[in-house]
């Protein structure tokens, strides 16, 4: 069901892509984090988010991020997390003040989750986990020139999410967030033709 949900989105973005020419704009984020503790536990994480969307007019515009997230963490247990995403969104410019404009996006997330175990013995345990999100996010964009932007997204100002783990038996874990704007603080630069 939920590939059907997407393919629907994703070809209806592709009609609204083929009908809008020269409001096209394409970029997106590349973040990495190491994180060292006591000891010897040490994590690195590295996010690959690339993004494509179509101004549909001065207000509105609908996109698309997909991407990867990684994280190795070195410990016990050793980790390995990847996640791919696939979340379109619908954008509202609210405000512009010269080059600067200010935008929320409207966005339904999917993500897929792999986590890897690997315990004192050796064992290795994998679990996935399917998750989805509706959430509203701010955003400010600075036009440097016609062509090239300079785009900071803050986290959710309002959300819910779903999570569960790919197994039998397994319980969906909710999460509504207000005004979360710590989490997910992503910089990015775009190319507008």
């Amino acid at each position: 069901k939920m590939k059907k949900i997407l393919m629907t989105l994703a070809t209806a973005f592709v009609a609204v892509s083929m009908s809008a020419q020269n409001n096209m704009y394409v970029g997106g984020s590349l973040g990495y984090t190491k994180t060292a503790f006591d000891g010897d536990e040490l994590n690195h994480t590295l996010r690959i988010m690339p993004e494509f969307g179509v101004q549909l007019n001065e207000q509105w515009g609908v996109g698309v991020e997909f991407g990867y997230d990684a994280t190795t963490r070195k410990g016990t247990p050793d980790l390995t997390r990847s996640t791919f995403t696939f979340a379109p969104y619908a954008r509202y410019t609210a405000l512009k003040f010269g080059p600067v404009n200010v935008f929320a996006d409207g966005q339904f997330s999917y993500d897929m989750t792999n986590n890897e175990t690997v315990g004192l013995g050796g064992n290795a345990e994998d679990n996935k986990e399917n998750a989805w999100k509706i959430a509203i996010k701010p955003g400010i964009a600075y036009n440097i020139t016609d062509n090239l932007s300079l785009v900071a997204k803050l986290g959710d100002v309002i959300g819910y999410r779903s999570s569960k783990p790919d197994a039998d038996g397994a319980k969906a874990t909710t999460t509504f967030s207000f005004l979360d704007l710590s989490n997910a603080i992503t910089f990015g630069i775009f190319y507008n033709f």
